[in-house]
């Protein structure tokens, strides 16, 4: 489990001028498309504090839930799932169930830490498949301290497990794989899966039949974080997170607490430190939402990462030189907009989701929580929640990103007061896989913030959002 943000909550403004590139977004509809606490048609109960992630794989939604600080009602207490929509009509039902047995009356497998979908065009050696194999792959919390890499083999349904690791829990702390990346090796040619796991480092996938899962892993991982020299500059926690994967210009770079790595493609692969955050503040997981954009030097690509905590921000960086530029500062803009101090903030939990929006560009979707200053009277419209250590803004508000790095700030609104205003984060968004449903967007979220709550997951669906 993370430590705290107790220590973390500062909210001072942060110094760097506000960019004039925001402005309110117009509002697209937005419906209920799951509440937590409900059955699918078998029977099986689907519920969740949280729901932590989203992913389209093979004409379907898929979606991770966590327990994490569940109160558990009559029906008792429940562990990590997967549930899945097979259409825009259809209903949502439990694809998977990991259930490790229980630890001190907890399912083990706490929550879905992760999910992505996975396409392989070449096998463990590099050789050309006959056809493109794509699979979902999902990790989770798992209170006895394994990370494991769980398969869905599609046409069967089963799902299958790989542990990588097992690492003794801390008291504040879960080993946890945290994020997935893809990659072609440059120099072998094998398509690679890469899995970012707390203590140790990123593993290393490639694409084999004869294996459980179809996934060969490495038994060591090919960037070993102590090796390294990654520093821990988050706040109390003694190890960084593998927040997130991106390839730009052809290379594969992943963020570990406030550093961005690249790595070296070959039979050897080596890693480095391409980038350190300057300005960390308080935080605790760092850099998330690693993402490549075209450079506005119009040649090439860089990256932008969005930086967790009291000096929250949206950083581009050139990865080749490590220089950045400040795109949004987080904390003044949600300041200005809200009209009231904002304070730890969190953009892209796991990724920034690339979509089009209602004039059909190509735009970035980042979901977002922030805290907002104790005592000072809401604006009008806005709800709070009490977490003991701090007060959220209870909505659901997401960030959109233009081509021309303007940035729209912009709000699900279901047309339930109560409920839109107990939504409290946004963190994952996919645009709908569905054939009849191509100008739709799925959003998601809830997160506990270390306070117990029972059925508060929730994904809703809303147009193409617009500036």
């Amino acid at each position: 489990m993370p430590i705290s943000r107790k220590a973390a909550l500062s909210l001072t403004a942060a110094a760097i001028a506000f960019p004039a590139r925001v402005a309110l977004g117009a509002a697209p509809t937005y419906d209920v498309a799951f509440a937590a606490g409900s059955r699918d048609a078998a029977g099986n109960f689907m519920g969740g504090t949280e729901l932590r992630s989203l992913v389209a794989h093979a004409g379907k939604l898929y979606a991770g839930n966590g327990y994490w600080m569940d109160r558990p009602g009559s029906e008792g207490t429940q562990a990590a799932q997967v549930l899945v929509l097979d259409g825009v009509r259809g209903r949502w039902r439990v694809d998977r169930t990991f259930d490790d047995g229980k630890t001190a009356g907890h399912s083990r497998d706490l929550a879905v830490s992760t999910m992505c979908e996975i396409t392989f065009a070449t096998d463990n050696t590099g050789a050309a498949l006959p056809a493109g194999v794509s699979m979902l792959v999902a990790s989770t919390w798992n209170l006895a301290g394994f990370s494991r890499v769980w398969s869905r083999v599609d046409g069967s349904g089963t799902w299958a497990g790989a542990t990588l690791a097992q690492d003794r829990p801390e008291p504040k702390f879960l080993p946890q794989i945290r994020s997935f990346g893809t990659h072609r090796d440059r120099v072998t040619g094998i398509d690679g899966v890469f899995a970012g796991q707390a203590p140790r480092g990123i593993f290393h996938g490639s694409y084999d039949p004869t294996v459980a899962g179809r996934i060969r892993w490495s038994a060591a991982p090919e960037l070993d974080m102590a090796a390294l020299g990654v520093q821990d500059t988050t706040a109390g926690n003694l190890k960084p997170r593998v927040g997130s994967f991106a390839e730009c210009n052809g290379r594969l770079y992943a963020t570990i607490g406030q550093q961005i790595v690249e790595r070296t493609d070959g039979p050897n692969p080596t890693w480095r430190i391409a980038y350190t955050n300057s300005r960390p503040g308080k935080s605790e997981t760092g850099l998330r939402g690693l993402t490549a954009i075209p450079s506005p030097s119009g040649s090439g690509e860089v990256l932008l990462a969005a930086v967790e905590g009291d000096a929250s921000r949206i950083l581009r960086v050139d990865p080749t030189n490590g220089s950045e530029f400040t795109e949004l500062d987080v904390i003044r803009m949600l300041s200005d907009a809200w009209g009231i101090r904002a304070g730890y903030a969190i953009v892209a939990y796991n990724d920034m989701t690339k979509t089009h929006d209602s004039q059909g560009r190509s735009v970035l979707l980042m979901g977002l929580e922030a805290f907002v200053a104790a005592g000072s009277p809401l604006p009008a419209g806005h709800g709070a929640v009490d977490v003991g250590y701090g007060r959220l803004d209870g909505g659901g508000w997401y960030l959109m990103r233009s081509p021309d790095g303007r940035y729209h700030l912009q709000r699900i609104v279901t047309g339930s007061p109560e409920r839109d205003s107990s939504l409290v984060s946004t963190r994952s968004i996919s645009p709908s896989p569905f054939k009849d449903d191509a100008d739709a967007t799925y959003f998601a979220g809830y997160d506990a913030n270390y306070a117990p709550v029972h059925n508060t997951a929730w994904i809703v669906r809303g147009g193409m959002p617009s500036g």
